[in-house]
């Protein structure tokens, strides 16, 4: 297995991440064409899904999914911590130790993040939105203001 290199981008470590799993479940899916028990198959101990109930989505789709997300979040539907939760979970299927590694910041500030305990700074929000591609900005308070400018910007 290759170690991961300090100076191993975020989006390096995603693709890495994504390989791995596509080998072990191709290595799965053989090993299960050539089964001739009908046991079923032990989950390896490094899995990096979330939920075994998790499905693998494409590229596509997690761009729609992500933009969903996203445009919960900004209209008020979801909190950050609901919506990192949801990113997380449905884009990347990772758990909660191995996102917090991947970002740089520990388990439990991830988990605090995500069920929307305590106060973190902009540096810390921007580790964990990053791989999304957002990052922490400024907004209009009232999700009407905000769907008056966006709609304004789709007919300039």
């Amino acid at each position: 297995m290759n170690k991961p290199s300090h100076k191993e981008s975020v989006q390096d470590v995603v693709a890495r991440l994504r390989a791995n799993r596509s080998h072990r479940q191709s290595t799965k899916e053989g090993e299960a064409a050539h089964s001739s028990n009908d046991q079923p198959q032990c989950n390896s101990p490094t899995r990096t899904k979330a939920s075994k109930n998790t499905l693998a989505v494409s590229a596509a789709e997690r761009k729609t999914e992500a933009n969903k997300i996203i445009k919960r979040l900004l209209f008020g539907e979801l909190t950050q911590g609901q919506a990192l939760k949801n990113l997380r979970v449905t884009i990347l299927g990772l758990k909660q130790d191995v996102f917090a590694k991947l970002v740089g910041i520990s388990r439990k500030t991830l988990s605090d993040i995500e069920n929307d305990r305590g106060s973190y700074n902009t540096e810390v929000l921007n580790k964990v939105f990053k791989p999304f591609g957002l990052q922490v900005g400024l907004l209009p308070s009232s999700s009407d203001t905000l769907k008056s400018l966006l709609t304004e910007r789709e007919t300039d």
